[in-house]
């Protein structure tokens, strides 16, 4: 049998980024910045936008690939009831997965975000 992964909690709606974008906190690296703001729920709700400026949509999908996947590798470290927004600068369409894990854990850490 399988092992079933969880499916990551996710913002969908353009309502949900826009509460963060109005009200959240919001910290930078040099190719990434992250939007976080509590929520009502013990668990974090991710969401990735990346600006046509970044790239064409096959580059766009690639990088909210890795950023998805280096958020799920981190996020048992992350504190809990959070919606967090990443949003990817230019110059991002050049990283590769390592590097973008390594950009997570430094905007974490400086928004005071690891356990």
């Amino acid at each position: 049998m399988k092992n079933k992964q969880k499916k990551l909690e996710t913002l969908k709606k353009n309502y949900q980024f826009q509460r963060v974008y109005k009200k959240g906190v919001f910290r930078s690296t040099k190719y990434t910045v992250l939007g976080f703001l509590k929520n009502k729920e013990s668990k974090n709700r991710l969401g990735v936008s990346i600006s046509k400026k970044v790239g064409k949509s096959i580059v766009r999908h690639r990088i909210k690939r890795y950023y998805k996947e280096a958020y799920r590798v981190l996020k048992n470290d992350i504190k809990e009831g959070y919606d967090l927004v990443l949003i990817a600068r230019k110059g991002a369409e050049n990283l590769n997965y390592w590097d973008i894990v390594a950009e997570l854990r430094k905007i974490f850490s400086r928004g005071k975000l690891f356990k």
